[in-house]
């Protein structure tokens, strides 16, 4: 398991900055194009920095989805998680260029670890055929301490 972080803000270069640690910066580029042709989510004219946390090194597309949900989370300030936003999320699949979810290697390990950890509901494609359908799932508006 790992934890990815992304930041996204508006851009004042040309082109935008599109800064990686921890991941190939050609598949980020693909994952860009997939949110933004699949998904609703266009980033042409925003810097993105994406983070995997601790220095590790994803050299493997099961983290696109989890890639693609940072992004997203950050671009529209909502929270991932669960409905209550109460657990962190856990997801993996590799994204098609058509915008469907792909199943990976291991996934029924994968699915072990992250309950293992607490991890519930894990966000996967069997679950969850399409990007669109899986930003449905997991993007939630975030509410204000005062109204908690």
């Amino acid at each position: 398991l790992v934890e990815v972080q992304a930041l996204v803000s508006a851009s004042e270069l040309v082109p935008p900055r599109r800064v990686v640690s921890g991941l190939d910066r050609n598949r980020l580029a693909l994952v860009l194009a997939v949110l933004g042709r699949h998904g609703g989510i266009g980033l042409g004219a925003s810097d993105v920095f994406v983070n995997v946390v601790g220095g590790v090194r994803v050299d493997e597309p099961g983290a696109d989805l989890a890639v693609a949900l940072a992004v997203a989370s950050a671009t529209k300030r909502v929270a991932l998680g669960s409905r209550g936003g109460e657990r962190p999320l856990a997801c993996f699949g590799e994204l098609g260029l058509t915008g469907e979810l792909r199943t990976v290697a291991h996934g029924d390990r994968r699915l072990a670890e992250a309950r293992r950890f607490g991890l519930a509901p894990v966000l996967e494609p069997a679950a969850h055929a399409t990007l669109g359908a899986a930003l449905r799932s997991a993007l939630h508006p975030v509410r204000p301490a005062a109204a908690a």
